[in-house]
This record gives C-alpha cells, sequence and structure tokens, in this order.
C-alpha cells in the first residue's frame, strides 16, 4: 500500500479524533465534563487498536467503578476517561483507587480527551501509592503519534472503526440549546424522499401516437405516476446504477427473436465495467423492487444478462420511453435520476 494511502488513513484518525477534543473541550468551558459510555467505549476500541489491549467497560460490569474506566486485567492496565484537564482530576482519580485495584492494574492511566494541562501538580503520597506519575496522564495528541507507528493493517481497520463511529460520537457530545433541542437529529442522515417534477406529458403521448402506439392521455400519465412513484422508492445512489445499466444496454441484436424488445445488460460486461464496491448490493435491491431480472445464458459459452423493466407500467414500456428521450437529447439521469419528467 503506498505512503499516500497510509498518510490518508493517519490524516483522517488524526482529524476525527481532533473534532472530538475539540467538542470535549467546548463541552467543559461550559461545565460539561460527563462522558457517556458510548464516548468511552469509543475510546476503549481505539486505546486497544493502538496498544493491543483487550479493555473493557469497567462501569458497564460494576454500575462506575471508583476511579477507573477502562481495564485490561490481562494487560494489567487501566485508564480514567475525562473530559477534565486538571491536576485536582488526577489526584481525585488516584485517592478513589482501592487496593485491590491497584493490584490487578499495576499501571493507571488518565486520558484527558480535552488535552493536558502544561504542568501538573500531583499528590506525591497518591502518586508514591499507585505508581503513577506525570507521564501517565495522556490526551488526543498522544493517540494521534502512536497512529503514526502502527501497522498498515492495523491502521486501515483504526480508519474504519473511527469513520464508522465519528458521526454518533459527536452527535452523543452535542450541547442543546435553551429549549432542549440538539443540533443534529436523525433525518440529517436520512436521505429525503424526492418530489417528481411532471409535464402534462402531451409531448410523448404525441411521440406515442406518431410511431402508431396512441392511447388516451389519461393511460399516459397514469404510466408516468408509476414509474416515478417506483423510482422514488429506490435510493438516489440505486437509481443513478440503474441509469448507468440502462445506458450500457445492448444495442445489437445478440440473441433469439424478440431480443430487441427488451432492454438488457450483459451481466459479464457489467461486472467488467462497474468497480463500484456496492455493486452486488445496488442489484439486489433493484431487483426487490421488480427493475432488474436475470436471465441465463441460453447456449454454453454466452453470457448470462439483467434484463431491465419498469414495475407497473405497461409491456415493453421501457423501449419507447428511451428513444423519446434518445430523439430530445433527455440524459437519462434527468427523468430516472433526479424524477424530472418536465422534458416529456
Amino acid at each position: 500500500m503506498s505512503l499516500l494511502t497510509r498518510g490518508y488513513f493517519i490524516g483522517e484518525i488524526v482529524d476525527a479524533l481532533s473534532d472530538v477534543a475539540g467538542q470535549v473541550s467546548t463541552r467543559g468551558r461550559l461545565g460539561l465534563t460527563d462522558l457517556n459510555k458510548h464516548a468511552e467505549d469509543f475510546f476503549k476500541t481505539i486505546l486497544n487498536h493502538l496498544f493491543s489491549y483487550s479493555l473493557k467497560n469497567l462501569n458497564a460490569e460494576r454500575s462506575n467503578a471508583p476511579g477507573l474506566d477502562l481495564g485490561d486485567e490481562a494487560n494489567g492496565v487501566a485508564f480514567q476517561v475525562t473530559a477534565e484537564r486538571t491536576s485536582a482530576k488526577v489526584n481525585d482519580t488516584l485517592a478513589k483507587l482501592s487496593a485491590g485495584q491497584i493490584t490487578a492494574f499495576p499501571r493507571i492511566r488518565v486520558l484527558m480527551i480535552a488535552g493536558k494541562q502544561a504542568s501538573y501538580t500531583l499528590d506525591a503520597a497518591q502518586c508514591a501509592r499507585v505508581g503513577f506519575e506525570v507521564g501517565d496522564i495522556w490526551d488526543i495528541d498522544d493517540l494521534c503519534k502512536r497512529s503514526m507507528d502502527l501497522p498498515i493493517d492495523v491502521l486501515q481497520s483504526l480508519y474504519n472503526y473511527v469513520r464508522a463511529e465519528l458521526a454518533r460520537v459527536k452527535i452523543e457530545l452535542e450541547i442543546p440549546d435553551a429549549e432542549g433541542n440538539y443540533p443534529t437529529n436523525l433525518t440529517d442522515y436520512i436521505e429525503a424522499i424526492p418530489k417528481p417534477k411532471m409535464s402534462d406529458l402531451t409531448k410523448f403521448n404525441k411521440y406515442l401516437e406518431e410511431t402508431g402506439e396512441g392511447e388516451p392521455i389519461e393511460k399516459t400519465r397514469a404510466t408516468f405516476e408509476a414509474l416515478s412513484r417506483n423510482l422514488a422508492k429506490l435510493p438516489r445512489i440505486t437509481r443513478e446504477f440503474l441509469t448507468m445499466m440502462i445506458e450500457r444496454r445492448e444495442t445489437e441484436r445478440r440473441r433469439g427473436i424478440g431480443w430487441n424488445d427488451r432492454v438488457n445488460v450483459n451481466a459479464d460486461k457489467l461486472e467488467r465495467i462497474s468497480r463500484y464496491p456496492d455493486r452486488d448490493r445496488e442489484l439486489r435491491v433493484l431487483g426487490s423492487y421488480s427493475f432488474i431480472y436475470f436471465d441465463e445464458a441460453d447456449n454454453a459459452g454466452e453470457s448470462p444478462h439483467w434484463r431491465i423493466e419498469f414495475p407497473d407500467t405497461p409491456h415493453d414500456f421501457e423501449l419507447p420511453f428511451l428513444d423519446f428521450a434518445e430523439r430530445n437529447d433527455i440524459a437519462l439521469n434527468r427523468p430516472l435520476v433526479s424524477l424530472d419528467f418536465s422534458a416529456f
């Protein structure tokens, strides 16, 4: 893997952890120094990646273990994870530790998410009892420096975890306004249902009449309403994938009678031309909503094909739809992705 890729992983991890540190620091200035379990678990997993620990959340097991949040008995290490930065916080943590905890965890560390102070005045007696020193106070900078030395496979695994969990952690740390409303809610992460833009469809209806397939305008409108309704059920990226499949359809007769009366895509070709990592999932979604069907090859040595149909529309409606779009220079992403049928 290239140095550029390694640098990208490190940069993204550093930026993400710095964002969390900044958010925790802001909360601290407002007197909000509590960290919820999800934030503790976030840093638990990060520490496990960085140092090959097997830390567990001690609060989950013991309902707030005094002085400690995370512990790994096999490696004899435990952490207090805090949003505070003061000497008083460190001294208070050390004072709360029992003899049993000190025996179980010979190495005690305090992870200060909001950053360390320039210096610390620690209780010498408590430090001697616990075996603690100033170097056992860590912050986000220490974690970021450690990430630079990770093997590439561990680094990528850490990057994947941070990327997957960052949004949730940041949401959990948000500060409500005076009315108790939070900046982020679920709707910010949910794709809106698109609203079709429909013409009176007289142009398309006239085209059908000119090609010998005339029908009442009411039927044309009902067909387009069904098409837009079913397209709206698909995620936008899936509509884009469908459009790509249609654009790469077979345009020459390659199989038996009636082949040109269908919209088909060579399945082997699709696999070759599409490097999109979620291709199989898009195909499953399209199949689930009856937009595509898989046709096995008729003969040995031939490729299978994906057959594309617009559900709840007249038989072979796809063909006049695509012909009209081509004759009028209408880019397919306009009706099929944006649901803009104003040119029809």
